[in-house]
């Protein structure tokens, strides 16, 4: 065996090693974050190349990422390295119009009641390990944990693996079309 080979060998049976956690994103894993949105970015024009891809980092980076909005986001680590992450935030029950406002327009200590799945990705290399699902249990029992009755997300048909995940959980099913609509009640 070729010394290369025997060291990526030696390090994938590393990484498998390595202890997956789940916490709260803190402003210091923005590069790290975004540098996983690009990898999302790039899987996705590559499996829809007819599509003109927009980048999303700059979004992110103001939007999501900002702590003064509503967005509330979770990271998986691989010992001390961020390989994925799940976007979501409370929800008044209809993305399109929760999308309208980065704050919520409550009475201060009102609860909205749900929380909505916006975003899961994990780096290819760490797939197929149950960190999404371990991402998912995390985000629903934080849920749980603020007050909200439900969790839900909205889901292409296209994409299964997410839809695997979303449906070990045992969230009910609507057929909006082209995607489904998961709902948990808590």
């Amino acid at each position: 065996m070729e010394a290369s080979a025997f060291r990526l060998q030696k390090k994938m049976k590393k990484e498998k090693e390595f202890r997956v956690t789940v916490r709260e994103y803190r402003p210091r894993d923005r590069k790290k974050i975004l540098k996983l949105v690009k990898e999302l970015e790039a899987e996705l024009a590559e499996k829809f190349q007819a599509v003109k891809i927009k980048p999303g980092t700059e979004d992110c980076r103001k939007r999501y990422l900002n702590p003064a909005t509503k967005y509330k986001t979770f990271v998986a680590l691989a010992g001390k390295k961020i390989v994925g992450y799940l976007m979501g935030y409370p929800s008044l029950g209809a993305p399109e119009v929760d999308m309208m406002y980065d704050i919520l327009p409550l009475p201060h200590g009102e609860v909205p009641p749900e929380f909505y799945l916006q975003i899961t990705f994990v780096s290819k290399p760490f797939r197929n390990r149950g960190i999404s699902k371990l991402l998912h249990k995390h985000v629903i029992d934080y849920a749980r944990r603020q007050g909200h009755k439900e969790v839900y997300a909205c889901i292409a048909k296209w994409n299964d693996p997410e839809l695997k995940v979303i449906r070990s959980f045992k969230f009910k099913e609507k057929d909006l079309g082209y995607r489904y609509r998961l709902s948990l009640k808590l």
